[in-house]
């Protein structure tokens, strides 16, 4: 007889049904829906066969993905923890093809991700000063000598001043790069506040949200370049901000399920972690910048 093999976490019913269609199971796979039953406590192995499997295959599961996504915060990650992957786009799938597109976008638009001050307050992006503006009108010991950091950005000022469009273009590249360690950490942050949850259930969360913030900044960037020049931010990049505050308090209320205050409480703590952790990430990729100038 054929023993009836029941996954341990979640990923199958416990009367040995799959989790996304309710059927009889008799396997790894399912023979009605065919969603392969994993044990989320051995997830990096299983999710990246996942991942493996289904990254070239970009079909119509992204129909039934996107509206999840945007209409029902933190829908598409109790799914996925609830076992019903089957009918969704993956989540390391969804957040790399949004990324991409992000910065396909930014390169293409010639958006200023960094932006030289040469007096007049900035108005978007990364701000660098130039060792003009660095030294002060009255010579002292202090301001006639270049600190560290100045010396640093000197090949990225002058490329500035020589040539913005090449540095922007640079820094974008190396921007979207390094821009992916955001998630991990995002996830990190999760799991200090919400110790009951395992890390993969903060990864597929952080995921999901990054999904989302990139797509709104795609559609707030799309407005912003209709209606005024590409160094400029404008009601789209605002409108943006404001979905993805919103969106991230409705998504964090549905997957962890805590009340109206405590919710807010925690998201300020992650807004403060994870804008430390970008500062770093810009920083390091202005570091990259620096050395392919």
């Amino acid at each position: 007889m054929t023993a009836i093999m029941v996954p341990e976490h979640g990923d199958g019913g416990t009367d040995g049904t799959c989790a996304n269609c309710s059927q009889p199971l008799s396997g790894t796979y399912c023979s009605a829906c065919g969603q392969r039953q994993v044990d989320l406590d051995q997830p990096f192995r299983e999710l990246a066969g996942e991942a493996i499997e289904s990254f070239l295959s970009f079909d119509a599961r992204i129909v039934r993905t996107l509206w999840p996504l945007i209409r029902r915060p933190g829908f598409l990650t109790t799914e996925f923890l609830d076992g019903r992957r089957v009918g969704y786009v993956h989540p390391f799938k969804l957040y790399f093809a949004f990324s991409v597109l992000l910065f396909l976008i930014l390169a293409l638009s010639g958006w200023t991700v960094v932006h030289i001050n040469p007096g007049e307050e900035a108005v978007s992006g990364l701000n660098i000063e130039t060792q003009e503006e660095a030294q002060t009108d009255e010579p002292s010991d202090a301001s006639s000598e270049l600190s560290f950091l100045s010396k640093a950005l000197g090949p990225v000022a002058d490329l500035a001043e020589s040539d913005p469009a090449r540095l922007n273009r640079i820094f974008t590249d190396r921007l979207a790069k390094s821009i992916i360690v955001q998630v991990p950490v995002f996830a990190v942050l999760l799991f200090a506040l919400y110790r009951r949850r395992r890390y993969i259930a903060h990864l597929v969360f952080s995921l999901h949200l990054h999904s989302f913030a990139f797509l709104v900044l795609i559609v707030g960037l799309v407005i912003d370049l209709a209606v005024q020049a590409p160094e400029e931010s404008g009601p789209g990049n605002a409108l943006a901000v404001l979905a993805i505050a919103a969106y991230s308090f409705l998504a964090l209320r549905r997957v962890y399920g805590q009340g109206r205050l405590l919710t807010v409480l925690k998201m300020a703590f992650l807004l403060l972690g994870y804008l430390l952790a970008l500062i770093a990430t810009m920083i390091f990729t202005l570091a990259l910048t620096v050395v392919s100038v």
